[in-house]
């Protein structure tokens, strides 16, 4: 998949399990500060990436800042792929 496939895809997802659906969702958009997904949704965000993927995450990749929003979670778990 291309970048912007597998950014389309997580922005999809996100969209999709939101409780409040977010007006506009844009790759810097922060997922957890903005109450877009719960804390309890980052599990299954992180099954979603490693079926992107096609491998387990490194749980060392796992911090704050690696799931901040769609941009992040690419450069942690998708550029060095």
């Amino acid at each position: 998949m291309s970048e912007a496939e597998i950014k389309r895809a997580l922005r999809d997802w996100i969209v999709d399990r939101a409780k409040d659906k977010p007006a506009e969702m844009h790759d810097d958009t922060p997922v957890l500060e903005t109450g877009i997904l719960s804390s309890l949704d980052v599990v299954e965000l992180i099954l979603f990436v490693e079926h992107l993927l096609g491998a387990e995450v490194d749980v060392d990749d796992l911090q704050a800042e690696s799931i901040r929003d769609v941009n992040a979670i690419y450069t942690t778990f998708f550029s060095k792929a």
